[in-house]
């Protein structure tokens, strides 16, 4: 099913025609070749494929519960972002799938058309919470229920670490996460106020209190961390008053399985004790 901005805005405008003005489908037709920038046919063909409109026995067109979803929005931005939410959830589209890649990553595979819906909805380039949690409830698709926990769990940890770098540098870093899941890290800093040397920065998160702190990593992290002269690790326990403990990538080497004969591993449970996180001596208050 093709579809552009233009047809969906189109679309709006349709739906709120038809809440105010009672229509057949034969009478809309015959009455409109063309409807705001697009063909008639294109607009019911949209508007009933994605349940945002029904035709009754007698050729009645109602707008449905969806269809009241998008007519709903104080704005054609929002309104916009509620029909590519119902596009996605529904009708599934090819390139859909790529969104579990991260926006930027799967933003340069999406078609042209779909770009430019995904611009004019302002989902690439605001890092809002409304706008994060639009990706991640999508990026989602393709995990379980657990695996969607843990990555709100770890988006709590990533905007603590964003408020932290702020503050510590005074710039503004980048959340290289929401953008790309292949980076290899979470947040890009600098080193601090006065030196602009990239800081790469892998936040890891726990809502669990012990006195032990579990987390997995990636293989490709690993290879990230190796390869970047500044890398580290921030470590958050959440709670009233989350915790912050910061590690270089030298102080967890030692936990990082090697590959052998035809094995590579992949993910590695790595487990750190807190007595050995405070005597590093880089717990943050």
């Amino acid at each position: 099913m093709a579809f552009s901005v233009g047809i969906l805005y189109s679309v709006q405008e349709f739906l709120k025609f038809v809440k105010k003005t009672p229509i057949k489908t034969s009478d809309f037709i015959s009455l409109f070749n063309r409807f705001e920038a697009t063909s008639s046919s294109s607009v019911l063909e949209i508007a009933e494929n994605c349940n945002w409109i029904k035709i009754d026995i007698d050729s009645n067109l109602k707008v449905t519960s969806k269809g009241d979803e998008v007519v709903s929005e104080n704005n054609m931005r929002d309104a916009l972002r509620i029909q590519l939410k119902h596009l996605i959830g529904d009708i599934k589209p090819s390139w859909s799938y790529l969104i579990d890649r991260g926006r930027k990553e799967a933003f340069q595979y999406f078609p042209l058309d779909v770009q430019q819906c995904f611009k004019e909805a302002e989902l690439i380039n605001s890092y809002e919470a409304d706008v994060v949690k639009w990706w991640d409830k999508f990026a989602s698709v393709t995990r379980g229920k657990q695996q969607d926990t843990q990555l709100e769990t770890g988006r709590e940890g990533e905007r603590l670490s964003l408020e932290f770098e702020r503050n510590r540098t005074g710039k503004e870093p980048i959340w290289q996460s929401i953008d790309s899941n292949l980076a290899g890290y979470d947040i890009l800093s600098v080193i601090d106020e006065n030196n602009d040397t990239p800081l790469r920065i892998e936040v890891k998160t726990s809502t669990v209190r012990s006195n032990e702190f579990t987390f997995y990593i990636s293989r490709n992290e690993w290879s990230i961390a190796e390869a970047s002269p500044n890398y580290i690790f921030h470590f958050w326990m959440l709670g009233i008053e989350p915790d912050l403990y910061i590690l270089d990538k030298n102080d967890i080497k030692s936990s990082i399985p090697l590959n052998q004969g035809n094995g590579i591993w992949e993910n590695a449970k790595v487990q750190i004790d807190i007595d050995t996180l405070v005597s590093k001596n880089k717990k943050v208050e």
